[in-house]
């Protein structure tokens, strides 16, 4: 790691040594009011300058997944007419600026070394570590979102509805304002499409869910519970997790399907999902016992669009007739074959 980030820590330590009024050792932090602005645009200098020394390093590119995400969150806006897309902080800032969203994953670190807690080395090892980890995790997720809304902006939608429950705990349609994959009307278990879209390239309706890909085992539980759960907790979907993609035909706007009910037992299955995998889960027997689970679960009628996120040179292998790998990368057209796989 470059020398620079600890050039600014060093401004950090001597701007923290020339105010007294700043107290912090490994069991407090004080900083006065008139001294945090100042302190904090320090601390954030030498965040910065670490994920500065680390970025080539980094097994992703960052700012290729920002530029084409931020491009189809634009277009998908524009189209459905909403006000925004919403989705957990940590992704939205890695997103949208990778290398301040980089940088939050280095604040407890480095708070633990201006606390005393940890040393210059340790520091440097943990941080290292912890940006690979963390950027490979908000890339996978970042590309999910992206391949989502480019699947959507595909399909070409001339109107969209939210999905909300009526005092029945019926799916109906409401005005959608903003979308965000993930969020739904809360309920302990019944588990429902996050919005519809009419497409004008099919001249059809669809129900849209990004359903967490773990979740998907616990849509059809062994055994029916003895009492249906009362606490209005609802599912954890919006969460940073990996997601699938659900489309579902419907006739209209007024007829969506409960995907699951977990108390029932009850199961809609979609036309088509779409799951996102690297080129060497591909090849990792375990990984695709996982993508078999989920569509032997859910039983889609046009199978599956199996979403290869960074293919290598080589062929992908068959995998069964249902599951149909597809190397996209950030291709958009290569999604078509998700499209027209619904015509």
């Amino acid at each position: 790691m470059i020398n620079d980030w600890k050039q600014e820590y060093e401004s950090l330590r001597q701007f923290i040594e020339e105010n007294p009024g700043i107290v912090i050792s490994t069991t407090e932090i004080s900083i006065p009011g008139e001294l945090r602005g100042e302190f904090y645009q320090r601390f954030d200098n030498v965040r910065s300058a670490v994920v500065g020394a680390n970025l080539s390093e980094l097994p992703i590119d960052a700012d290729e997944l920002s530029r084409c995400y931020v491009q189809v969150e634009r277009e998908v806006i524009q189209l459905l007419g909403i006000e925004r897309i919403v989705m957990p902080v940590d992704l939205s800032s890695f997103l949208h600026e990778p290398r301040k969203g980089l940088a939050r994953v280095l604040y407890t670190p480095l708070f633990d070394l201006v606390q005393g807690k940890t040393t210059t080395e340790a520091f440097e090892t943990r941080a290292t570590q912890d940006l690979k980890g963390s950027a490979v995790e908000l890339f996978r997720l970042g590309y999910e979102w992206w391949a989502g809304l480019v699947v959507i902006k595909l399909l070409e939608p001339d109107q969209a509805f939210m999905v909300d429950l009526d005092a029945d705990d019926k799916p109906c349609p409401a005005e959608l304002k903003e979308i965000s994959f993930g969020r739904q009307a809360h309920h302990p278990t019944i588990r429902i499409p996050e919005f519809l879209i009419h497409s004008r390239k099919l001249d059809r309706f669809l129900a849209v869910k990004m359903s967490i890909a773990r979740e998907i085992e616990t849509y059809s539980p062994q055994f029916k519970p003895p009492v249906r759960p009362r606490k209005r907790t609802g599912d954890t979907s919006f969460a940073l997790d990996s997601r699938v993609m659900l489309l579902s035909f419907i006739p209209s706007p007024d007829e969506i399907p409960i995907i699951a009910d977990t108390y029932d037992r009850n199961l809609t299955s979609p036309d088509l999902m779409v799951e996102f995998i690297t080129g060497n889960e591909i090849a990792d027997p375990g990984v695709m016992d996982e993508v078999k689970l989920h569509v032997s679960l859910l039983n889609p009628s046009q199978g599956m669009c199996l979403v290869v996120m960074n293919p290598g040179p080589e062929e992908l292998p068959e995998i069964e007739e249902n599951i149909r790998p597809v190397a996209v990368g950030f291709d958009e057209s290569k999604l078509q074959s998700a499209i027209e796989s619904l015509v």
